[in-house]
């Protein structure tokens, strides 16, 4: 049991540490899954992995975030309580996170065979008892982060992601498939749940035991919305495995899908270079701007936007230009068959990121019901449509391309609905001169990778030919006045207040 008033950790520091597990905990997580995965496993092995490590995610990331965000809601509005509320916390999820775990594993049969392969029973029982773990895992994050013990979060973070990097890595290593994969990554999570106990401490028996109710609405409120965002990250990988395995076999799907999560990791990482940014924008302006009046709203709306859409479309059309080059220097040759893909899911994920932090705006302003109705009517869209598109093509060569299509149409969606939401609701959304002139300049950098005499030429030629697609984007940005000394100026501004005796 820890001290019930810990020292909490200063407010600058504490965004530097979360700032930096994060951005460790996403780099590791992208070098298991470009690096470490697809050359110690068999690419059917790995697209069976990346099916059951979909379904996993689903649970997993409404669990964390929810959890998270809940208990520590609860205990920075009373810190004297915060130990009771982690009471209250892992009380909840033995009615709740347990609960779901042991539906999850019971249903492992029959989602085996709703994706037509009887082998993906044993890895989905294995990951059933992650969504467990993850549950109370998280509790203890988020009384850390109530308690403002933010080095104590970072260290779990960066930890966790070692652990279960050292987890999936070695037991792939070893040869020992996909259950033992999944294995490694039960491992991982008891080791984390066990630092976590000793680092953070078991809450005890408090003298005034909290309901466990009002936490359990909060947190159901919040999970709605991220049931649907997560929903839609992985939608078209269900609909894929299925259909393919109809078409084919089981094993066809795998690799088809091992190939198209291959694309899928490449193209997120504009969404979680965007999302990681957060991290250290948010913390830092979301509490003045949304208790300031709607002018300071407004302008802090309409720089995030425009900054992240600007650093997401750096990074996806670096990709897009050269999918098939990108991907061999990331993949063994097998797994280019999906680079055609790469070109409408990476623009697509861009359009994600901007719907992302436009959710995150709404939801932090006390609009959830306009976040979830957002996310509720992009996800029909993107289930809807792969489920008649994916159909159709599934026979032929371009199924993947079609089901990046439509994923990332869906996606331009989203980010149309969540835009029109916040120019509603704040009067406030990107200027129409800055998205022509972004795109301008993409459609420049697009055209000037694909005309680039360095295709087919080994890495060191993809490395330059990304390098200068990226000059040529940041050379029409500044061409097209959308970058220019007002920018400069902003920077200069956010060093000067993270400096020595700054305001941060």
């Amino acid at each position: 049991m820890s001290e019930p008033n810990p020292k909490p950790t200063g407010a600058g520091r504490g965004v530097l540490y979360i700032a930096f597990a994060k951005f460790y905990f996403l780099f590791v997580g992208l070098a298991v899954q470009l690096f470490g995965l697809p050359r110690l496993l068999p690419k059917v092995e790995f697209g069976r992995f990346s099916m059951v490590n979909s379904i996993a995610s689903w649970f997993n990331n409404v669990a964390v975030t929810g959890t998270i965000q809940t208990v520590s809601k609860f205990a920075t509005r009373d810190p004297e309580k915060a130990r009771a509320v982690q009471h209250a916390g892992l009380r909840m999820h033995v009615r709740l996170g347990l609960p779901i775990a042991v539906a999850f594993i019971a249903a492992a049969p029959g989602v085996a065979w709703l994706l037509g392969d009887p082998q993906k029973t044993m890895p989905l029982v294995l990951a059933g008892l992650i969504i467990g773990g993850y549950s109370f895992y998280a509790v203890f994050v988020g009384t850390a982060n109530g308690l403002l013990q933010f080095h104590k979060q970072a260290g779990l973070d960066i930890t966790f992601a070692t652990v279960r990097a050292a987890g999936l890595i070695g037991m792939a290593a070893a040869g020992l498939g996909v259950v033992g994969v999944i294995a490694g990554w039960v491992a991982a999570v008891v080791v984390i749940l066990c630092v976590a106990i000793v680092w953070v401490g078991l809450p005890g028996k408090p003298a005034d035991k909290l309901p466990v109710k009002p936490m359990w609405q909060f947190f159901t409120g919040v999970a709605g919305y991220l049931v649907l965002f997560n929903a839609l990250m992985f939608v078209d990988n269900f609909l894929l495995e299925r259909r393919l395995a109809i078409e084919f076999s089981a094993n066809r799907a795998d690799e088809m899908n091992g190939a198209y999560t291959a694309v899928q990791n490449l193209a997120r990482v504009s969404y979680q270079a965007i999302i990681a940014a957060t991290f250290v924008v948010f913390p830092l302006v979301s509490s003045a701007t949304f208790a300031e009046d709607r002018e300071t709203t407004k302008r802090y709306i309409q720089i995030t936007l425009r900054y992240s859409l600007i650093f997401a479309t750096a990074i996806a059309i670096v990709m897009a230009a050269n999918p098939a080059d990108v991907m061999r220097l990331l993949y063994p040759e097998t797994y280019v068959e999906g680079a055609p893909a790469l070109v409408e899911l990476a623009l697509g994920y861009v359009a994600f990121a901007m719907f992302a932090i436009a959710g995150t705006i709404l939801n932090g302003a006390g609009r959830s019901r306009a976040a979830i109705v957002s996310a509720a009517i992009t996800l029909a869209v993107a289930a809807i449509g792969n489920y008649i598109a994916i159909g159709i093509a599934a026979g032929g060569p371009h199924v993947l391309e079609v089901a990046a299509t439509v994923t990332g149409s869906a996606m331009v969606v989203g980010a149309v609905i969540t835009g029109y939401q916040l120019q509603r609701l704040f009067g406030a959304t990107m200027p129409a001169a800055s998205i022509a002139r972004i795109a301008i300049a993409a459609a420049g950098a697009y055209a000037a990778g694909r005309f680039l005499p360095l295709h087919d030429r080994g890495k060191v030629m993809t490395l330059v030919a990304a390098a200068a697609v990226a000059v040529v984007f940041l050379v029409l940005l500044v061409a097209t006045r959308e970058l220019g000394a007002r920018d400069l100026e902003a920077i200069k501004a956010v060093r000067r207040k993270r400096a020595p005796g700054g305001e941060t």
